[in-house]
């Protein structure tokens, strides 16, 4: 999955699943729920082992929502 593929899927879990950032942060491994949304604002690039986890993330909502 490119990264924008990665923002949009996000984007749309955000409303449909009620997860939030702090989630996400906490679900990646990153520092805080703004670098989640300096990241969905495009302003951040993930690196090659939170783009994975993200995918899986991705992967494991989608299937719930």
């Amino acid at each position: 999955m490119t990264q924008e593929e990665i923002i949009t899927k996000l984007k749309i879990l955000k409303v449909t699943s009620d997860i939030d950032n702090h989630y996400i942060a906490d679900y990646l491994g990153m520092k805080n729920a703004r670098s989640v949304a300096n990241f969905l604002h495009n302003d951040y690039r993930l690196s090659e082992e939170k783009q994975r986890k993200a995918e899986e993330l991705i992967c494991d909502l989608w299937l719930d929502s």
